[in-house]
């Protein structure tokens, strides 16, 4: 029916492994990003609040570049891989990140009012 390889077993064994690896990582930098920053305080200034959702939104775009970056390194320091696996991986990086920080998501709410 097709003559062209569709699905690319040993790719998609690839995207596994990246994607637990970027959950494992992921779950601890998130972790430790909802430790070190300040809760979510209804009675600091919404100015206050907005910085520290920048810090937080610019330490977790590092974080996750530096982890992708130190994964592709490794895992090609030791195994021939083709292609890039976790740009597809890398999907499960920002819900992991992310449920592992409601005071993040406190602190949106609490300035863009979704809540």
């Amino acid at each position: 029916m097709f003559k062209q390889k569709i699905i690319y077993w040993d790719y998609a064994f690839w995207i596994f492994v990246y994607a637990v690896i970027f959950l494992s990582i992921g779950v601890t930098i998130g972790k430790t990003l909802e430790r070190v920053m300040p809760n979510h305080d209804g009675k600091k200034h919404r100015f206050i609040v907005l910085l520290e959702i920048y810090l937080q939104i610019g330490l977790i775009a590092i974080l996750t570049y530096i982890m992708r970056e130190y994964v592709e390194a490794v895992l090609n320091k030791f195994f021939i891989i083709e292609k890039k696996p976790g740009k597809f991986a890398a999907l499960v990086i920002a819900p992991t990140l992310f449920s592992q920080m409601p005071d993040l998501v406190k602190k949106i709410n609490h300035i863009w009012g979704l809540v």
